[in-house]
Order: C-alpha cells, then structure tokens, then sequence
C-alpha cells in the first residue's frame, strides 16, 4: 500500500512539472520570500511578470526540508502556467537543472522499493 502510494504522488509530482515544462511560459523572476509550510517544507516564492503585464508572486512546485536553495533577492528562471487564472499563488518551477527532478523520482524510487521488499517478504512467506 506504501509503495503504490509514493509511485502515485511521484507520478503526479512528474506529470506536474512535466506539464509546466511542456506549456508553461519561460521567463525571469526575483524571489521574494521562502514559505515555510508542513512539516517544515520549504517553497521558494517568486515575484514574475506575466504575458498580460501583471507582476505575479507564484509558489515553487519543488519543496524541500534540507535548505533554502535560494535567497530573497536572486533573480532565478522559472516557467509558470499561463492559464493560471487568478490562482493564488500560481504554480511555478524554478529552473534548478537535474534538482527539479529530485521530488518525484525519490518518491518513484522509493515507491519501486517498497514494492520490492513487500514482494521479497510474500516469497519468504510462502
């Protein structure tokens, strides 16, 4: 159950960032603050002009509780969605080469794990 659940939710986190990589819009933005949710996860916000002209503060999709990989005041790359809508904050990805990838393929990996184990154990049952 603990394996099909982290390949579900790593799954998702890579169809998501996926997604924003494929159809999002490619442009510069200034971070502006660090949101500290959950359990002390960690999401970069950043404060981007989008196609309309508005100045938007969008929410990083990559969390993390190990460190703040960037600072208020660093002009970062980012895609955001540019149907967002008036979502509040939309979602963006800050370009952070192969560590925007680190989310969802721990989760898959781990997921991949368990499955693993779990079928060892039922072997050794039997």
């Amino acid at each position: 159950m603990l394996g099909s659940s982290a390949l579900a939710v790593g799954y998702f986190m890579l169809d998501e960032r996926l997604q924003l990589l494929e159809h999002g819009v490619k442009t510069e933005g200034v971070v502006v603050g660090i949101d500290i949710g959950v359990k002390g996860l960690r999401s970069v916000e950043a404060e981007f002009t989008d196609a309309g002209g508005r100045r938007v503060v969008g929410r990083d999709l990559h969390k993390t509780q190990w460190y703040s990989a960037n600072d208020p005041g660093d002009v970062v790359e980012l895609y955001y969605d540019p149907s967002f809508r008036g979502k509040s904050p939309p979602d963006i990805l800050i370009d952070r080469g192969a560590w925007i990838w680190s989310d969802p393929v721990f989760l898959i990996l781990g997921g991949v794990a368990l499955f693993a184990v779990s079928i060892y154990i039922l072997r050794q049952r039997r």
